[in-house]
């Protein structure tokens, strides 16, 4: 009898402590796309730009505010250089060592952007992005292209693989530059989700915000060379915008004046691209005219503040705030919404699961008149410390508050554990009630026998 109720025991105490553990719930993972708000009733009146193409989002929801000819394909020119060192801070260290080859150097346009790099000349990494972000040098486009994929042809297979991606949809790299190539081609709303991936990363930030950087000497260069951004949004002078933070200009005779721009004020982040503008001067105009737009039109909701006034619908089963499960949107999550429009004229709709693998236990969707305008993976909300809110009354549990994961699970491993053991006990019983006759002392054998 001792050996199954020792591994009852184990048993037991093994359910206990896996059912006790703290329930983690991961955030779900973003799909890339974007939402399009420019659809609502009730938007403001955006202003005329002249650039044929142009969008612009909120970078923290992916909201779009303005689009003017978004999903139309033109010519980057060298905004591609953005992918390009997205890429190559994804897959490099910023130590390593680029050798720039006959081809990095000698296959180019005439009067092409660059730094004067030569054959086997050496660089790190993280001299190569300034010279690439800021300079816009297409010779150090080409040196990290082939540094990162070992080919030019490669790099544009990992450039097109990245785009896929992040959702674009009407995008195709031919090279890392950005130089005339009629294979070579975006949209404005595909540029807004590549420099949106890119502004999440600290590296590229830190690098495209600087306006001025020494490239040391190198084994082919005995002096230092100075280089400054030309994005003039970022400098002293007429265009520049108080609320700009990185960016890139692009121009070829093809693609006309090209321009990405990040902006931060309070809590909104905005991204701006235009595409063939007409002249350099008129895509600072247009950013200018869309950046104001959004910051003097437009309000940001920490969704997290908000979830107080989520209801589940029935179907759902789904509790929020309420005395067994608190779910909510992470502190991460944001809405932007016109200042016309208040949060508590949206509609939700709860589910659960949610993310591209299912991996969050439930999801909210924000929608105005029919019109999706926000979503949100909903996690679970522990309390610190576990304690039982159970008072004797309906009234005494509401009072008390959320009953905590902790404590849900230890009661729940506690009632579990006990119907495991139980279920073996009588399981050992059973067994050992059968086996009984097997075990008669040989006296009692003998009198069986003579019985019979």
């Amino acid at each position: 009898m001792k050996r199954p109720i020792f591994h009852c025991t184990v048993i037991f105490l093994l359910t206990l402590c896996l059912l006790a553990s703290p329930l983690s719930v991961p955030a779900a993972s973003g799909d890339g796309g974007l939402t399009d708000l420019t659809g609502l009733s009730g938007m403001p009146a955006a202003p005329s730009i002249d650039a044929p193409s142009a969008i612009l989002i909120e970078a923290k929801t992916g909201a779009v505010l303005y689009a003017k000819n978004a999903d139309q394909a033109h010519f980057p020119a060298s905004i591609t250089k953005v992918m390009t060192a997205l890429l190559t801070i994804e897959n490099c260290s910023l130590d390593e060592t680029v050798t720039f080859s006959y081809r990095a150097t000698h296959e180019l346009e005439e009067n092409s952007s660059g730094i004067a790099r030569t054959e086997g000349e050496e660089m790190s990494v993280r001299d190569c992005l300034y010279g690439l972000l800021i300079a816009s040098a297409n010779e150090v486009a080409q040196a990290l292209a082939e540094h990162v994929s070992g080919s030019l042809e490669a790099f544009a297979e990992l450039m097109n693989q990245r785009a896929a991606e992040l959702g674009c949809t009407n995008t195709h790299f031919a090279n890392p530059s950005g130089l005339n190539n009629p294979e070579h081609y975006t949209t404005a709303h595909d540029m807004a989700l590549i420099m949106q991936a890119a502004v999440q990363n600290p590296t590229f930030l830190e690098i495209d915000s600087t306006t001025r950087y020494t490239i040391p000497t190198t084994n082919k260069h005995s002096e230092t060379l100075v280089i400054s951004m030309k994005h003039q949004m970022l400098l002293d002078g007429a265009n520049h915008y108080e609320y700009a933070v990185a960016g890139k200009t692009g121009y070829t005779s093809l693609a006309g004046y090209t321009l990405v721009t990040y902006a931060v004020k309070d809590d909104m982040e905005l991204i701006c691209v235009i595409l063939d503008g007409p002249t350099s001067e008129s895509r600072y105009t247009s950013t200018r005219a869309l950046f104001d737009y959004g910051f003097q039109n437009f309000q940001m909701f920490q969704l997290s503040q908000h979830s107080g006034s989520l209801e589940a619908s029935p179907d759902t089963g789904l509790y929020l705030g309420s005395n067994l499960l608190s779910l909510a949107p992470s502190q991460e999550d944001w809405l932007v919404l016109p200042n016309t429009l208040p949060f508590s004229s949206l509609e939700t709709q709860i589910a659960w699961g949610g993310g591209e693998d299912g991996s969050s236990l439930a999801s909210i969707s924000y929608s105005y008149q029919g019109t999706l305008v926000g979503t949100a993976a909903l996690t679970v909300q522990a309390e610190e410390e576990a304690s039982f809110p159970y008072s004797g009354s309906a009234s005494g549990l509401q009072e008390r508050g959320a009953l905590s994961l902790r404590s849900l699970a230890l009661y729940g491993g506690i009632a579990a554990g006990a119907l495991v053991l139980l279920i073996l006990l009588v399981h050992g019983l059973r067994r050992k009630k059968k086996k009984w006759p097997l075990r008669m002392s040989p006296s009692l054998r003998g009198r069986s026998r003579r019985r019979r």
